[in-house]
């Protein structure tokens, strides 16, 4: 009888239910090797890995900062997993834009740029290049920038197609400006749109905020209600023209933390006076193991957070994590991509190995 009812309802879940081929495209910090290796990472779950970062020089060519040895790490890791896509990231915030800029407004150096792609691509076994510059027609950007940014990845893609073919992903603002991003030209051309759905607060604002809330607050103004949440993003990229089978929903395996003005004034909202711990922000792997600390789950932004006398810390954990997954792939999204990988319990100090990367492969399925 046990077996018989276990059988059926193994059945009706998977009547319910549908397991997918979603993305999950794992960021690994070039700097971590000192407390995440690359064969720390768990390729079967990850299904891309995005080495973050290279930098770009004004010719074109990429800037490996450091030897190559991490790269032929994460290359070996395709022993473990034959069907793991590895990419170099380019860029990053502190690269900033103008040499991007420069970049993409000349043939040269885009010329030089696709066949620095393929270098590494052909000489450490990887499939492709993620591009993460930040911002196309800001941080010192032109307006030409838009334009030349789709022109750049172009002549990527047909050097790559020359030579039996590539990934081209690119890392992208919560927010599709317009001055920035030709959304739907950009759909045509690269295989994903990770949309960085992150950073939505911090204590620049000068009141506590949630790192990365699925949904708005009540607290929320109405700027931040439209921009500043994981949905309200997601609608404002779909709205612009992306293809919703290429739009990556960004996660963040870490949080912001906040000094507050007032300790008893520990709310979302609450005002503050600068950075909290760790300079503002807070790997889960710390926020997890952090004793004496009340947690408190954000119903609204379905999100937790946490305080302890004047600190206070914004973050996901397992359950959040896990929801926004549910999120993407009831959205039909192309799957879901986080920052970054070596933040996570890697030990299991907490508990379970790996929580915020197990709870993503728990929650990969579609409601039917």
């Amino acid at each position: 009888m046990t077996l018989k009812l276990t059988a059926t309802v193994v059945a009706l879940f998977l009547l319910l239910h549908v397991t997918t081929s979603a993305k999950v495209i794992c960021y690994y910090e070039s700097w971590a090797e000192s407390y995440f290796a690359p064969e720390d990472i768990d390729v079967s779950i990850c299904t891309y890995v995005n080495y973050a970062f290279l930098g770009i020089n004004e010719d074109g060519s990429f800037r490996l900062d450091g030897g190559d040895d991490i790269l032929k790490r994460l290359s070996a890791l395709k022993s473990r997993n034959p069907n793991l896509k590895l990419l170099v990231s380019v860029g990053g915030w502190s690269e900033g834009s103008e040499t991007f800029s420069h970049v993409a407004a000349d043939a040269g150096a885009k010329n030089s740029m696709a066949h620095s792609v393929l270098y590494y691509m052909q000489t450490y076994n990887f499939d492709g290049v993620d591009i993460d510059w930040e911002y196309p027609g800001q941080r010192g950007g032109t307006p030409d920038d838009k334009e030349n940014f789709i022109d750049m990845l172009w002549v990527i893609r047909n050097l790559l197609n020359e030579n039996g073919g590539g990934l081209i992903t690119v890392a992208v603002s919560s927010i599709p400006d317009g001055s920035s991003y030709n959304t739907q030209a950009i759909s045509k051309v690269v295989d994903a749109i990770n949309v960085m759905t992150y950073d939505f607060h911090g204590s620049y604002d000068g009141k506590t905020g949630q790192n990365s809330p699925l949904y708005a607050s009540s607290t929320d103004s109405e700027w931040e209600r439209e921009n500043s949440n994981c949905d309200a993003s997601i609608n404002n990229w779909l709205n612009s023209g992306a293809d919703p089978n290429k739009l990556i929903l960004g996660l963040g395996f870490y949080g912001h933390s906040f000094q507050l003005s007032d300790p008893n004034q520990h709310g979302v909202g609450a005002p503050v006076s600068g950075d909290g711990i760790k300079d503002g922000y807070v790997g889960y792997s710390d926020i997890c193991q952090l004793s004496g600390w009340t947690e408190v789950w954000d119903d609204e932004q379905q999100v937790p957070y946490r305080y302890s006398g004047d600190q206070w810390i914004g973050y996901d954990n397992p359950q959040s994590i896990g929801l926004k997954v549910q999120y993407a792939m009831n959205r039909y999204l192309g799957g879901v991509m986080m920052w970054a990988i070596d933040n996570d319990d890697k030990n299991g100090a907490c508990g379970t190995k790996d929580p915020l990367l197990e709870a993503i492969r728990n929650n990969l399925y579609r409601d039917v």
